[in-house]
């Protein structure tokens, strides 16, 4: 099974932009934070029609991971 998000917060970027802090836990209990720039957390939000940072609990690692590779390929 795959890893799931477990919470999702909004914080302050070092310069000053919104960046999203997203928590993942594993089966095993594990738990890893991802954070993701303000065009990946916006990509995550709309992969998952989530209206507000709450509905992005329980969505898939799957999702942070395409909306990881979202905003990397801008900069192609």
């Amino acid at each position: 099974m795959q890893a799931k998000i477990q919470s999702a917060r909004i914080a302050a970027a070092h310069d000053g932009s919104a960046e999203l802090k997203v928590r993942l836990s594993y089966k095993n209990g594990g738990v890893s934070e991802v954070t993701l720039d303000q065009e990946a957390s916006s990509e995550l939000m709309r992969r998952c029609k989530a209206k507000k940072v709450d509905d992005l609990v329980g969505q898939p690692w799957r999702r942070v991971m395409e909306a990881l590779q979202v905003s990397y390929n801008r900069f192609q």
